[in-house]
């Protein structure tokens, strides 16, 4: 698909798919550089065929006998033979060179010259071409079927949040283990104390440790949601897990992008060297942020369909299933705030996921209100384009509260369903350090409209810490319940046991 001048922007893709009618046959093209195909996995040495997304031109069959664009499809095309390997005539492939990380995928760039297929290597769903030529479809417009075509990446998006999640923990595990085995400094004539212990570690990785957790429910609920628009192909439950799995994949590979980094120095030089494989995480995933769609252009994926949503609950129509609670937002999120619950600092208090929710709700539902304002307003000087790039900084931000709102939701689920009292005590404690430190972070918004007073303000920075106090005395056996087995964790300071003994024979002692 991606091409050397355009990867997000994929209706402006200029291979050509031109439809021969007295051969039955497409004709592949690259027009021009800026055409190449581009980071196409497994192609520099290996690969024998590529889909290629191509734009569909049909001879004659535009106004006035021009060529018809009928937008991009995707096409079957052989690129070496099956039985020498040799690269087939009309193909060029270079390899796109070393690469931050992942150097053990093969990314290839491909040009094509006249390049003669079947007419049956048209991937025709969405989109078919008869023998004389005749182009039909089910779906009316370019933009119906072009976003019926990129809809099938979905699947895509769901493995790399999921996998980004797996990421997170192996770093997180390897970070906390390091913590509790490190000792530097302590009381007068006494013991050195574990790093764990300093409140600033505290600070650094038990928030990251309850987000594993929060992404980790989040992550089953998306699978779950992807398994059943598989199984029933509902219309409404693929739009659903499309806006879902973009949300989620942008969210979450970003946070473990940064998390890494922060895993890294909490681990002080040992965490530097690349057998402690901080280096090789890091520069593996970073990929993750922009492959499957850019981070930033799924996050305006996601509050363009909140817009959307909003505009519904005017029209009267239903909201889809994750989007619900958006049907109450004016009247319950967008009322005055309570001057009297505004104040209200006990812990019970604090710690009821009701008023946590709410107030992830609250947000969410404050910035779309108000963006849609902004909008409205900027669209009658600099029209659709400019307003929405006058408010791209509040729309990303809109949609990333959205985001945080609904793994909040299925974390506090997965609390409510889990049968061991034991466990489910353990779980609420992480679950309000995610809560309560995703308040804390954006307190000033809540500041802003008097949602919080600054004697609660205050109440929830101290609750943060005190919880993550708490989750620090537990927090080897919840690394240990990710159940990672020593082949994936790979780092001699994250065993474990042994630790150093491993770390020191690593490098030949």
């Amino acid at each position: 698909m991606t091409e050397l001048h355009h990867g997000s922007n994929v209706q402006a893709l200029q291979t050509t798919a031109t439809f021969d009618s007295v051969t039955d046959e497409f004709i592949i093209d690259t027009p021009n550089n800026g055409a190449i195909k581009w980071w196409i996995g497994n192609s520099a040495l290996h690969g024998k065929f590529a889909t290629v997304f191509a734009r569909l031109i049909l001879p004659l069959q535009g106004k006035g006998g021009e060529p018809a664009d009928m937008g991009i499809h995707a096409f079957i095309v052989p690129i070496r033979d099956l039985e020498t390997h040799a690269v087939l005539p009309g193909i060029e492939i270079n390899d796109c060179g070393h690469k931050i990380g992942l150097n053990g995928v093969d990314n290839g760039a491909l040009r094509f010259r006249s390049v003669r297929i079947p007419r049956d290597n048209l991937l025709n769903r969405f989109g078919d071409v008869a023998r004389d030529g005749k182009y039909t479809s089910s779906l009316p417009t370019i933009n119906k079927r072009f976003a019926a075509t990129l809809g099938e990446l979905v699947g895509g998006r769901v493995s790399l949040a999921y996998s980004s999640v797996g990421i997170l923990k192996v770093a997180v595990t390897i970070a906390v283990r390091y913590a509790l085995l490190r000792q530097q400094f302590g009381p007068p004539k006494q013991p050195e104390i574990s790093v764990l212990d300093y409140q600033s570690h505290q600070h650094k990785l038990m928030p990251m440790l309850a987000s594993a957790y929060a992404f980790h429910f989040a992550r089953q609920y998306l699978v779950d949601k992807y398994s059943e628009m598989k199984k029933t192909n509902d219309e409404d439950i693929s739009a659903d897990v499309h806006v879902l799995s973009s949300g989620l994949k942008s969210y979450i590979t970003s946070y473990t992008a940064k998390s890494i980094s922060i895993c890294r120095e909490s681990c002080g030089g040992h965490g530097y060297a690349a057998v402690n494989r901080f280096g090789g995480l890091r520069n593996d995933h970073d990929i993750f942020q922009t492959f499957e769609g850019d981070n930033t252009v799924l996050l305006q994926q996601v509050a363009g369909d909140l817009l959307k949503q909003y505009q519904q609950k005017f029209k009267g129509g239903t909201l889809s299933v994750t989007w619900n609670y958006l049907r109450d937002s004016m009247s319950t999120y967008l009322s005055q705030p309570n001057p009297v619950t505004a104040r209200w600092e006990g812990e019970d208090h604090l710690r009821d996921p009701k008023f946590q929710l709410d107030a992830f709700r609250y947000r969410t539902s404050r910035l779309l209100h108000s963006v849609a304002a902004r909008l409205q307003k900027h669209m009658k000087t600099l029209g659709g384009f400019g307003a929405w790039n006058r408010c791209l900084n509040h729309l990303l931000t809109l949609a990333e509260s959205h985001v945080e709102a609904v793994i909040l939701a299925r974390f506090i689920e997965a609390v409510k369903s889990c049968p061991d009292a034991k466990t489910r005590e353990v779980l609420k404690l992480v679950c309000d350090l995610y809560a309560l430190d995703r308040i804390w972070k954006d307190i000033g918004t809540y500041r802003n409209v008097d949602y919080v007073a600054p004697n609660k303000a205050k109440a929830i920075h101290k609750l943060v810490d005190y919880l993550s106090y708490q989750v620090r005395l537990v927090a080897r056996e919840l690394v240990d319940a990710f159940d990672l087995p020593d082949e994936v964790i790979r780092a001699p300071i994250g065993m474990q046991s042994e630790a150093y003994a491993q770390y020191t024979q690593c490098v030949g002692f």
